[in-house]
């Protein structure tokens, strides 16, 4: 056994040379990994969890989480030595780095979506207008559709996993040509998720996606399509906002266009607001004020699960993210905001529109 531990302590530098050396060649990885295997991997995957109703790879956190105060309470007690949970830990730690790599993490490396997409992320501030004010027209359009007065707040009916089912059904990102299903699951830890600061997350090991189901409707359809996109091998964060805005705005029910033009609103007006603080404010007076009542129970939401863990959490993510070649770290769902312009200004096919 201890020779098993060894090696795979041996294997952790070997693993970091070779993922560096993977790193320099994202159209080999996009080739014969994202596009090559990683479907069958999927597909394997979806096979057995599909057919569980419940989230394994939650129930399988939760008894991580166990086994390890259990192995806290051992070393408190002296059961075991420090040495040896440094020794084993180490190599547990190389052993699901494996996993985590072979199974989805070599897809933070691949081929950029803006890339594939020939799209320019760099925007100048008329761009950004421009791309603001398509934003506000049709998030106004669809709320005069879905609510009976411009100040009231857009509310969804229908029920959580019907939300789900639909955008199961219709995800839609003919941009790119996915061979396989994404799907999503219910966290098993949604209390836990929410003072987290989390909507969802996909899981590495089991690739399940999972959705929190206390978030509001409008952010659970944007956060379901967010993580069928990690689900199907998008890594980066940017790039599965932006799919999550794309399928959303691309669905034949409005609910779910609203829900990705108002999402797509709310990045680009920061970035706005971060140039232009008065120019952005002035923009947004154009805003139904019902819209911006949706936009303040998602606000309100999140303020009810403030506490003071959060920002450490986020922190380890920011580390997560930067660790996986994503520099921005967590300012890389910020980042969205290149692709949703690019693709705007695509869809209006001139620059002379811009006001």
């Amino acid at each position: 056994m201890k020779r098993i531990h060894f090696f795979f302590i041996v294997l952790l530098p070997i693993q970091w040379i070779v993922i560096k050396g993977i790193q320099k060649n994202p159209q080999g990885v996009e080739t014969y990994y994202s596009e090559g295997l990683y479907p069958f991997i999927f597909n394997f995957h979806r096979y057995f969890f599909n057919r569980i109703p419940f989230s394994v790879g939650d129930l399988l956190y939760g008894l991580g989480l166990l086994f390890f105060l259990k192995l806290l309470i051992d070393l408190f007690q002296k059961k075991i030595s420090f040495s040896n949970v440094v020794f084993n830990g180490l190599s547990l730690f190389s052993l699901l780095l494996l996993l985590f790599q072979l199974n989805w993490g070599l897809n933070y490396y691949r081929l950029p979506l803006h890339q594939k997409l020939n799209y320019n992320l760099n925007y100048t501030e008329d761009e950004l207008h421009f791309t603001l004010d398509q934003l506000i027209r049709k998030s106004n359009s669809l709320h005069d559709k879905l609510s009976n007065n411009d100040t009231i707040a857009v509310q969804i009916s229908y029920a959580r996993s019907t939300i789900a089912e639909t955008i199961e059904r219709e995800f839609q990102f003919d941009l790119l040509q996915f061979n396989h299903r994404p799907y999503i699951k219910n966290s098993l830890w949604n209390t836990l998720l929410s003072y987290m600061g989390y909507a969802g997350y996909l899981n590495p090991f089991t690739l399940e996606s999972q959705a929190n189901q206390k978030i509001p409707k409008l952010s659970y359809i944007v956060t379901t399509a967010h993580e069928m996109a990690h689900q199907l091998g998008i890594a980066s964060e940017r790039e599965a906002n932006f799919i999550a805005f794309y399928t959303s705005i691309h669905h034949p029910d409005p609910f779910i266009q609203y829900a990705g033009y108002t999402f797509a609103l709310r990045y680009c007006y920061s970035e706005r607001f971060k140039a232009h603080p008065e120019k952005a404010r002035k923009q947004l007076q154009n805003l139904n004020k019902g819209v911006l009542k949706n936009f303040q129970e998602l606000s309100q939401f999140w303020e009810k699960y403030q506490n003071p863990f959060e920002p450490i959490l986020k922190k380890g993510y920011d580390s997560y993210l930067k660790a996986n070649g994503q520099p921005q770290g967590i300012q890389s769902y910020d980042a969205m905001v290149g692709l949703v312009v690019a693709y705007t200004l695509k869809e209006y096919k001139s620059l002379d529109k811009i006001d």
